[in-house]
């Protein structure tokens, strides 16, 4: 866990440039791929900070989007197709398929399908890694996961926070709790991937040295 902050009010791209910005100033320069939801404006920035990186949209959000803009019928046959893709053994099998699968509602949606097109190399960024990774890699699931966790902290609080300290304080407790326990080892199918992570890394960033 590099960093974990509180932040009040709406989301907003400028408090976004600032978190990504304190990264780079702390040392933060080359990342392998770098996971968020499709936030307006977010990709560019990021693009632009960690340029050497895979950008990764939220597979989740983007099925959630589906589902407001297809009817029930096509959301569920988008589901199916977009499981599909998921699935695939092959980045460009993957590719095709996903092109596919907007051709199929381009008639019906086409102005939803010419932004999944342009966002389709951040969508399935996740193939270019190992199988085990693919399902972590897909989405910001981990991260909601933590928020959760707080969201509860907060219900049991009496449905709000006191103070911003409090919120810091309950955040990291949260977040000691998960290094001393699930987060203490490195789960089973990491371990097993480290060594072709390692060697990616090595393709992309040290053969620059």
């Amino acid at each position: 866990m590099l960093t974990c902050l509180s932040k009040s009010g709406r989301e907003n791209l400028e408090d976004w440039k600032l978190v990504l910005r304190s990264l780079i100033e702390r040392g933060l320069r080359r990342v392998l791929i770098v996971v968020h939801d499709d936030f307006s404006g977010l990709l560019p920035i990021t693009k632009s900070l960690f340029s050497g990186a895979d950008v990764q949209l939220c597979a989740v959000h983007m099925q959630r989007n589906a589902r407001n803009h297809l009817s029930k019928v096509d959301s569920a046959e988008f589901q199916q197709r977009w499981r599909a893709v998921k699935s695939t053994w092959d980045e460009q099998v993957g590719s095709t398929q996903f092109e596919q699968l907007c051709q199929r509602f381009d008639q019906g949606y086409p102005a939803f399908m010419a932004e999944l097109r342009k966002k389709r190399d951040h969508y399935l960024a996740f193939l270019k890694y190992p199988d085990a990774l693919r399902r972590s890699l897909s989405t910001t699931n981990a991260v909601e996961a933590i928020n959760g966790q707080l969201e509860i902290i907060r219900r049991n609080s009496g449905g709000y926070f006191q103070s911003e300290d409090t919120v810091k304080l309950k955040l990291g407790i949260t977040i000691t709790s998960l290094e001393n326990g699930r987060w203490s080892k490195v789960p089973g199918r990491v371990e097993e991937c480290l060594h072709q992570l390692n060697a990616k890394f090595q393709m992309r960033f040290e053969s620059e040295d």
